[in-house]
């Protein structure tokens, strides 16, 4: 199974692209691998919208 431990949104060149870092771990609970990384260009229409309301709050708590 693999667990979600970090994610960031950054901006760049060709738009919004999301990294994120994971652990893996069996069925027993052992951790197989850890700190593997991935990203992608955001392309989705609802996930820019979700980057969006993020990006909002944010600014509000700027304020």
């Amino acid at each position: 199974m693999k667990i979600l431990t970090g994610f960031a949104v950054i901006k760049d060149a060709v738009g919004h692209r999301i990294t994120y870092t994971y652990s893996e771990v069996n069925e027993e609970g052992t951790i197989v691998s850890s700190n593997k990384k991935e990203s992608f260009i955001v392309m989705d229409e609802e996930v820019k919208e979700l980057i969006g309301q993020l990006e909002t709050k944010i600014t509000e708590r700027l304020q």
